[in-house]
C-alpha cells in the first residue's frame, strides 16, 4: 500500500484520506488552519441533487456514504435520513418562467417535482408571502451540519491509521527523479509515494510552481443566521429559479478591464436547521482580495428572504459569514492525476458537500488501482490541466 499526503482539511481532503485509509493505505492529512476552516465549515449544509447529469453518480454515492457512516460519526453532523423537501415559490412572472424552467432539469434527473398552485403553496408554508403566484415542490433536500460531517471524516481516517495533522501549512510540492516525491511543510518535508492536493481555492499556490495549470477560480458567497419564530417553515423554501440567479457568467474569471462591475448575484434560499434556527442565502461573487469586495451582501440575501417570508422582518439576526468556493470553466471539479506521483482533487464549487465522499472514492480507487465508482471521464484534469513534465 502507498503512503500518501493529502493537502487540505475540507470536506474534500477529509473524504479523500477517510476513503483511502479505509482501504488500508498510509495517509498523512495536512491543514493549514484548522479542520473545515474554509468553505467546508462554512456553506449552507444541504445534500440537494445536481442538475448536471455528469455529477449524478458522484453525488449519489456521497449521500450513501455520509448516510452509513453518520451513526458511528465521531461528531453528529445531523443528517435527515429522509429529504425534508424544497418549496421554490415565484412572487413575481420572471420566477414562474425560470422556475419552470428549472424544474424541468430536476425532473430529467430523477427527482419528484409536484407544480403547486398559490393555494397550495401557502397550505405547505403559510409563512411564504401571500402574494405567491405558484411554485413548485421538490422532493429532495437533506440537512446536516457540515464542519462536523468534515471533522468527522478526519477522525474517522485518524482511527484507521491515519496522522492528521492542523496548523501544518504545506509550502511546495517537491518534485525528485522526475516525479512527486513529497511536500515541504513548515516542519520539514514529508515524503510520500503520492501526493493529493485538495486544497480547494487554494491548490494553485502549489501547483503553479511545478507547471501544473488549472482554470480554477474563486467565488464568495455569505449566508446569514436568523432566528426565526419556531416552526416557521416546514422545508427549504427558495426563490423559484434561485439556482440560476446565482449560476456562473461566463467563465468566472474576472478582466482587468471590467474590474469595476464585478458585482455579488444574490437569490433566495431559506434552510431551517435541526437547530432551530434559519440560514439564509445566498450569493455568489467572483473573488479578487482576502476580504470581502461587498460587506452590505448580507443585508441584500435578508432583503430577499423578507420577500419571501415576510415574519423574518422580526427576526433576530445572530451573524454573518462567507465561504470562498473553487470553480472550474464547466462547474464540475477535476479530480486525477497530473504528474507521476501527485493527483488533484478540487474545482467542486458549491457542492463540495455534495461530491466528497464520492470524490474520496474515486480518488482511492485511482490510487490504490481498483475499478472506479463510476464514470472518471468527466472529471479528467486532461481537460484542462497542462501536466509538469
Amino acid at each position: 500500500m502507498p503512503d500518501v499526503v493529502v493537502v487540505g482539511g475540507g470536506i474534500i481532503g477529509a473524504a479523500c484520506a477517510f476513503e483511502l485509509a479505509e482501504r488500508g493505505a498510509s495517509v498523512t492529512l495536512l491543514e493549514r488552519e484548522e479542520l473545515a476552516a474554509g468553505a467546508s465549515g462554512r456553506n449552507n449544509g444541504l445534500w440537494v441533487t445536481p442538475v448536471d447529469p455528469a455529477l449524478l453518480p458522484m453525488a449519489k454515492i456521497s449521500l450513501a456514504r455520509y448516510l452509513e457512516v453518520s451513526e458511528a460519526s465521531p461528531v453528529p453532523f445531523r443528517l435527515d435520513r429522509e429529504p425534508i423537501g424544497l418549496v421554490a415559490a415565484a412572487l413575481d412572472d420572471e420566477e414562474m418562467r425560470t422556475g419552470e424552467q428549472a424544474h424541468q432539469l430536476y425532473r430529467a434527473a430523477g427527482v419528484g417535482v409536484d407544480r403547486l398552485e398559490a393555494a397550495e403553496v401557502l397550505q405547505l408554508e403559510p409563512a411564504i408571502s401571500s402574494h405567491v403566484l405558484g411554485g413548485w415542490l421538490v422532493h429532495h433536500g437533506h440537512r446536516l451540519a457540515p464542519a462536523a460531517l468534515t471533522v468527522s471524516l478526519a477522525l474517522m481516517a485518524a482511527e484507521r491509521g491515519a496522522t492528521v495533522r492542523h496548523h501544518l501549512p504545506v509550502r511546495a510540492v517537491l518534485e525528485e527523479g522526475g516525479r512527486v516525491g513529497g511536500v515541504m511543510t513548515d516542519e520539514g518535508r514529508i515524503g510520500a509515494d503520492e501526493v493529493v492536493v485538495a486544497a480547494g481555492p487554494w491548490s494553485l499556490a502549489l501547483l503553479d510552481p511545478i507547471g501544473v495549470r488549472l482554470p480554477i477560480t474563486g467565488a464568495r458567497g455569505w449566508l446569514v443566521r436568523l432566528d426565526p419564530t419556531p416552526g416557521l417553515l416546514r422545508h427549504l423554501v427558495a426563490s423559484a429559479g434561485w439556482e440560476e440567479a446565482t449560476g456562473r457568467r461566463e467563465d468566472g474569471a474576472v478582466r482587468a478591464g471590467s474590474l469595476e462591475e464585478v458585482s455579488a448575484a444574490t437569490s433566495t434560499l431559506l434552510h431551517p436547521t435541526t437547530d432551530g434556527s434559519l440560514i439564509a442565502g445566498s450569493s455568489r461573487q467572483p473573488v479578487i482580495t482576502p476580504e470581502a469586495e461587498e460587506p452590505g451582501v448580507p443585508a441584500r440575501i435578508v432583503r430577499g428572504a423578507i420577500r419571501m417570508v415576510p415574519a423574518l422582518a422580526d427576526a433576530e439576526v445572530r451573524s454573518a459569514w462567507w465561504g470562498i468556493r473553487p470553480l472550474t470553466p464547466d462547474e464540475r471539479p477535476v479530480v486525477g492525476r497530473v504528474a507521476e506521483g501527485l493527483s488533484i482533487a478540487c474545482g467542486h464549487g458549491s457542492e463540495g458537500v455534495i461530491l466528497g465522499a464520492g470524490t474520496g472514492q474515486l480518488v482511492a480507487a485511482q490510487l490504490l488501482g481498483d475499478d472506479a465508482p463510476f464514470d472518471p471521464e468527466p472529471f479528467d484534469p486532461g481537460r484542462f490541466v497542462t501536466a509538469a513534465g
